[in-house]
């Protein structure tokens, strides 16, 4: 008799140990797979455009959290949205204004678009994208579909 308890005793501690673990772990993998899958697509972003890459940055916002660090414009949700920050290390922004630097901005995300493509299929919604100066000053954003300068 003392055996069988025993053996109910390990069964049911090993079975409540396993329990919570198996739920935690679930949305755990989901979370280091989108890292993953985005790590992917900037290594793929890089090895297409091997002469002419910008320094850009891919981050998953499943709750709107990165909201609050204040790099993007008000009024954007970030809500399950994918962050691109696209820095300019080769001077493709430089002495650009308005019209002009809009259409850079669309050369570069359209560039982009390829390899995050298997991330994010309707990247109209799915991602906000900032682009910044090689000073790291924000010059403009996409956000659903369109094309923005910052504003001041």
């Amino acid at each position: 008799m003392r055996g069988k308890e025993l053996l109910a005793a390990l069964l049911l501690g090993a079975g409540l140990c396993f329990m919570p673990v198996l739920g935690y772990g679930e949305v755990r993998h989901k979370a280091y797979e989108m890292n993953y899958r985005l790590l992917e697509a900037r290594v793929s972003y890089i090895m297409l455009n091997p002469t002419n890459f910008l320094d850009v940055v891919f981050y998953y916002d499943p709750d709107g959290t990165m909201r609050s660090y204040k790099i993007v414009p008000e009024g954007i949700d970030m809500k399950g949205k994918i962050y691109v920050q696209v820095v300019d290390n080769r001077g493709v922004f430089s002495y650009k204004s308005g019209v002009v630097l809009l259409g850079q901005f669309k050369r570069e995300l359209e560039a982009i678009r390829l390899p995050i493509f298997f991330v994010a299929t309707d990247l109209d919604t799915d991602i906000v994208a900032v682009f910044f100066s090689r000073q790291t000053v924000p010059l403009g954003y996409f956000y659903q579909g369109e094309y923005h300068l910052w504003e001041k």
